[in-house]
Formats: structure tokens, sequence, C-alpha cells
């Protein structure tokens, strides 16, 4: 039987979004929900959501220079990210900076520096099982028949240790960064990641042409699983943040303490 909602075209946050909940992905990537903005979080006031405080630090981090990443002064930071979103606050203008100058002060930077033909904001697109794949790399560098992909990363490490966010949350955008730069015939690809509330917060995984056949099994089993319509809510505290349907149709990050069993499974009505 034909699934209800044939994905032709998945960018790599989608399938982020659906290996974080895809409770969340049913709802903005297929009913067409957008995500809840302007909601109102904690004591200091905080109005932009998680992926609107991720797209401010994205915005400043490639403008760095590479070779050598210097923080932007304040007056400069705090106009970028208001052109971006005017109602963000100081305390908001503050956290972005400091997640700037966590990556300009770590080592990573350092070695990305250093690396060849280092370039950010790369964009790529590759077809798989009749699904096109497609997103940007914060920075790439290709050289040698070696790529290097860094990802930047806003979570709070309140929820797990690093490893454990990417295994948990970030495992197939990896994979899909690897076969994108396996597409280009390296034979070596090393992706890192780097949660930016701690300048040493990295997470570095290699991959050789001998892991291609894995990636591609493991990515379409993930494709099956969309194709196969069946959703089941993944709550945390950064993925509900700004979810159009958190206390609509979902109890979010509640449902954490429910029996297995209790939590629902969208299955979509034919």
């Amino acid at each position: 039987e034909p699934p209800l909602h044939p994905v032709r075209r998945l960018s790599y946050s989608s399938l982020a979004l659906f290996e974080r909940c895809s409770y969340r992905f049913y709802a903005e990537r297929l009913a067409g929900l957008a995500p809840a903005e302007g909601r109102e979080r904690g004591e200091g006031g905080s109005v932009l959501a998680a992926t609107e405080l991720g797209d401010a630090v994205h915005a400043a981090l490639e403008r760095l220079e590479l070779a050598d990443p210097q923080p932007p002064p304040r007056e400069e930071l705090a106009q970028l990210v208001r052109d971006r979103y005017p109602s963000a606050t100081e305390d908001e203008i503050d956290r972005v900076s400091a997640f700037v100058a966590s990556y300009c002060g770590s080592e990573l930077a350092t070695r990305v520096g250093r690396l060849p033909a280092a370039r950010p904001e790369r964009p790529f697109a590759f077809e798989h099982d009749g699904v096109l794949l497609h997103g940007r790399i914060d920075v790439l560098s290709l050289s040698d028949g070696r790529a290097v992909v860094v990802d930047y990363k806003t979570n709070t490490l309140a929820e797990g240790s690093p490893q454990e966010l990417v295994e948990l949350d970030y495992r197939l955008q990896r994979l899909v960064y690897a076969l994108a730069c396996f597409r280009t015939g390296v034979d070596e690809v090393e992706v890192v990641y780097h949660f930016l509330e701690r300048s040493d917060a990295v997470v570095s995984a290699a991959f050789t042409r001998a892991d291609v056949p894995a990636l591609e099994a493991e990515l379409s089993a993930a494709i099956e699983r969309i194709q196969a319509g069946e959703f089941r809510p993944t709550p945390s505290d950064f993925v509900c943040a700004d979810c159009p349907v958190l206390d609509i149709v979902c109890a979010g990050p509640r449902l954490r303490d429910a029996p297995r069993s209790d939590v629902p499974v969208l299955a979509a009505a034919r």
C-alpha cells in the first residue's frame, strides 16, 4: 500500500527533526504547522525560541574569519541579532555572545583555522532511495581525498553529555553529512559537532569508504520509517520549547514521566 505522505525531499534539518521527535516532524513537515513564536520561558523574560536563538548564533558564526576567528564587538552583534529578531532581549544577546565566544576560544576553532580550503555555509544535495537529501554544512574542508565537517549546536548540555546528544539527536544528520561528502569522491570523512555551551564540548567521528554501505542502509531504514507514517512523541526541553502542538495536542516534557504504553502514537488516518 502506498504511503499516505510519500516523501520525495528531505532537508538535513527535517531528518534531524524526525530523529529528535517524529511527532513534531509530522506536525511541522506534513501537517504544515509553523513553530511557535514568542513563547515566554524562564525568569529572564526570554522570548526567542530555541531554534531562533540557534539561528542567531549561526548567523554570527558564519561571518567569522575562519583563519582567525574573533568575537564581534557587542554593538555589532546586538545589531545582527535584532535585525533578525527585533524582540531579542539583552539577556539573549548575551547568550548569543557567549556561544560565539565559546567557539572563538576553542581548540576546535584553532584547528579549523588550519584546515585547507575550509569554507562556511556549504550547500549539498544528493539522491537516496528516490528521496532528495539537501541542506547546508556550517564549515566544510575538502582536500586531498579527505573531508572535515563542522557543525555548531546550541543545545543545553543539561539533557546529557555531548556524546549522548549526538547519538540520540544527530546520528542521522551525521550520516547524511558523511554520505554527502563521499559523493564528492573523498575517501575519508570526519564529522565534528561542537556544543557551544562549552568550548571543549566537541564530538568527532571518522568514516571511510568501507562504512558507506552501512551508512546507506541506516539512511534507508530512516526513510522507510518516515514513509510508514507512524509518529511518536519523543519529548525533551530543547525540541519541545517551540513545538507548534505543545499543550494543544501533546503534553511535551510531561510525557517523560508517563509509562511508555501511555505515550500516544499518531498513525495518520487514510
